[in-house]
């Protein structure tokens, strides 16, 4: 064992965090019902105000691992897709820098967390890193797709691969303080229903960890990043909340429970409240006793101190767009003011695509989009009162039939809240973009020899 590691202290909690791709709360009580039951009678902790604080895995992950934005972290240590993200102050490095030993792996290493249309680590950034693993297996052995991704890898489903590995480390190092971190996309990201398939397994995995003796000394953290982000549920009210809104649960050990009963009082006072993926960071600064504020939320705290009951979705970190706390009523979608809100929210997507241009492939162009039609108009409640109005609109877009969500504001003039979302399934329309961000705002069009016009037009005309 390196000079450098310590053996657990008896005060020294190791962090387990497991994640489940695009699995909302409610969507996991449907799905996965047994894990659930599981879950709730061995003492996991479930937080029920848990909320997403921007759209897909990364941003949501660096909010947990660095306490940062999407544009924080970009702007502080990957300036480009191109640029290798070892530099990033991801959390794991603070827990390595006090005699942790730490892991990180992760099924589907195309789409991964860090690699999807990113450069990812030169190096590896954890002491045990399966990344160079999955991509010889899915060269080496058989696998079996299902909705586009590798759901099986060999003989058995890709996210077991990832489970064992995370029992395996658990016991390899039970007598030393351990951070790991283990992402499974394979079974949820593209599909709302197949969760079901790994309900027993979840439920025989969860067992074997409590039987390996790893929750004597660990917290684990299983969770999800969001709910699922298109799909014939996302046109809905409900898609609309359940994207927002994914499952948390903690597990602790007895010894800490027995040590910190407020800390753990808290936490259950907390499971009712609104929380975001910051307070997650704060809650593993203050398993190492750090205390500094995250960056991309400064009020934001650990889930060991008492979260207030009336925190606004802007006290935890999470924008207006992405935020389920307002109550909305819902509007005509025939009159004209929402078709000038369309026009507006339409030339705006325009606007992104112009802007990335520099991303598209050669010899390609995204074409300029119009409004086909307006499928949902909802005006916030009370809004009126701090001064503006606000409107959550669902248009669909020619070529293509795109499905774009955007939250406006109004005071006077029209602004864009925080984004625009892409509802519905785009990856074989914008394959020409190179940009992970701007690819769900681009139909890509082959430019022909007498094409004179830019590659997107600025115009406003409808």
């Amino acid at each position: 064992m390196p000079s450098r590691r310590c053996s657990t202290l008896e005060k020294t909690m190791s962090i387990m965090i497991v994640g489940i791709d695009s699995i909302s709360r409610q969507n996991m009580v449907r799905t996965m019902p047994k894990t659930v039951d599981y879950l709730g009678q061995n003492g996991w902790y479930d937080l029920k105000g848990y909320n997403k604080m921007d759209d897909n895995t990364f941003p949501n992950l660096v909010a947990i691992l660095a306490g940062m934005t999407y544009k924080q972290i970009v702007n502080l240590c990957f300036p480009s897709n191109k640029t290798p993200m070892d530099n990033c102050p991801l959390i794991w490095k603070n827990f390595s820098d006090s005699g942790y030993i730490t892991a990180y792996a992760e099924d589907e290493p195309t789409i991964g967390t860090f690699n999807y249309h990113k450069r990812g680590f030169v190096q590896s950034p954890t002491d045990y890193y399966l990344r160079p693993f999955m991509l010889a297996a899915e060269k080496s052995v058989k696998t079996k797709l299902h909705s586009g991704l590798i759901i099986c890898l060999g003989p058995m489903k890709s996210a077991d691969h990832i489970l064992d590995y995370s029992l395996n480390f658990a016991t390899a190092f039970s007598q030393y303080p351990t951070f790991s971190l283990y992402w499974m996309n394979g079974f949820s990201h593209n599909d709302l229903n197949t969760p079901t398939t790994m309900d027993n397994d979840m439920v025989t995995y969860l067992k074997r960890l409590s039987n390996s003796g790893a929750l004597n000394t660990t917290m684990v953290i299983l969770l999800s990043d969001h709910g699922m982000r298109f799909g014939k549920i996302r046109e809905t009210y409900i898609g609309y909340l359940e994207e927002r809104l994914p499952f948390i649960y903690f597990s602790l050990p007895e010894w800490f429970k027995t040590a910190y009963p407020s800390k753990v009082d808290n936490l259950v006072k907390n499971a009712h409240r609104l929380t975001s993926p910051f307070d997650v960071h704060m809650t593993l600064q203050d398993v190492l006793g750090v205390k500094k504020t995250a960056e991309g939320c400064p009020k934001c705290q650990s889930l060991f101190e008492e979260v207030p009951w009336n925190r606004s979705c802007l006290d935890a970190g999470i924008t207006e767009h992405w935020c389920t706390c307002a109550e909305y009523k819902t509007l005509s979608t025939e009159s004209s003011p929402v078709r000038v809100i369309a026009k507006f929210v339409v030339d705006q997507i325009n606007d992104i695509a112009a802007n990335y241009s520099r991303f598209l492939q050669n010899g390609t162009s995204c074409s300029k989009l119009r409004a086909k039609r307006v499928l949902s108009m909802r005006s916030k409640v009370f809004s009126k009162s701090s001064g503006y109005q606000e409107y959550v609109i669902l248009v669909q877009t020619v070529p293509g039939d795109a499905l774009f969500e955007a939250t406006i504001s109004h005071n006077y003039t029209f602004k864009i809240v925080d984004t625009v979302s892409r509802i519905n399934s785009y990856s074989k329309q914008s394959t020409c973009m190179n940009d992970a961000y701007a690819k769900k705002y681009c139909y890509c069009l082959k430019d022909s020899p007498s094409r004179t016009t830019p590659r997107v037009t600025n115009t406003t005309d409808s």
